[in-house]
């Protein structure tokens, strides 16, 4: 896998947290509801993908804050990779032409 592909997949992973920890803020209230947990796992040729599972605990509102915010600088850092690349395929490409 390429190094685009392989942000690509850590931006989706991440996306899938962010989703999870959003839900788990969204439910805080809910009676009986057990917080989600997303983690990743490397993927065969390169790359993560998330696995969400269904956890045991209570929604604890600091943990899925201090998750929204790792999970948000992850993903800016993945975009920036992404970015990157694109920048220097472009200036590969000015050269040849």
């Amino acid at each position: 896998m390429n190094t685009i592909g392989i942000a690509a997949s850590a931006l989706n992973a991440f996306t899938t947290n962010q989703s999870v920890a959003a839900n788990n803020v969204a439910n805080v209230d809910t009676p009986g509801y057990k917080a989600s947990v997303a983690h990743e796992e490397d993927v065969k040729g390169g790359g993560v993908k998330a696995v969400v599972s269904k956890g045991n605990d209570p929604v604890e509102l600091s943990k899925e804050a201090v998750d929204m915010m790792l999970n948000s600088n992850l993903f800016t850092a993945n975009a920036k990779t992404v970015k990157a690349t694109d920048q220097m395929t472009q200036s590969i490409l000015d050269i040849k032409v």
